[in-house]
């Protein structure tokens, strides 16, 4: 498993340019490459308009363990691209989650694990470096099946915390902490 998770790591980690065509075959790979009770999801999903480019891949992974107990890992990669006028601003990120789940019975499961994401990189044309914190995210969930089978509720408990940078000056510079409760409906059609 420990192979898999580092081959996954080094799917999506890296920031190569990659086309379209190389990252469809080489998730057709992955999921060729893994046993045949491992879910493997791939999404990206994108925003563009005038001056704006917001790019977003994400790789998740499922491997159940016994009928009531899995694992959900994933892997994100997201960048995004300002430019207003001779204003210009890149920034580029990484999101590594560990997510246990097991399942209470049919209608109700709850998990706890946590993300773990890097440091923002920011480049501006203006030539200002902003040293951005990694950050942590704890999380319990529940999750309740809604009117339909593939409609869901989320119960999420959370607690986002930032790494200090520094020991005088902004807000992230003494570490930062986001506590909060997060409901949301989904439904797939």
């Amino acid at each position: 498993m420990v192979k898999y998770l580092c081959l996954l790591m080094t799917l999506v980690g890296t920031t190569c340019q990659a086309q379209d065509n190389f990252v469809s075959q080489s998730v057709n790979w992955l999921k060729s490459s893994l046993p045949d009770t491992v879910n493997v999801e791939f999404n990206k999903s994108r925003i563009k308009f005038n001056g704006c480019k917001h790019r977003e891949y994400e790789l998740k992974l499922t491997q159940p363990f016994t009928e009531n107990f899995s694992f959900e890992g994933g892997l994100t990669y997201a960048k995004g691209q300002l430019s207003w006028g001779i204003n210009n601003q890149k920034i580029s990120l990484k999101r590594y989650s560990v997510m246990p789940r097991y399942e209470v019975n049919h209608y109700v499961s709850v998990s706890a694990g946590m993300v773990l994401q890097s440091a923002p990189e920011f480049k501006s044309s203006q030539g200002v470096q902003f040293e951005l914190p990694e950050s942590r995210i704890y999380m319990i969930t529940s999750r309740f099946k809604g009117v339909r089978e593939d409609h869901h509720v989320d119960l999420e408990f959370s607690s986002h915390r930032w790494e200090s940078t520094g020991e005088l000056g902004s807000l992230f510079d003494n570490g930062f902490i986001d506590n909060k409760v997060n409901v949301s409906y989904s439904a797939y059609f």
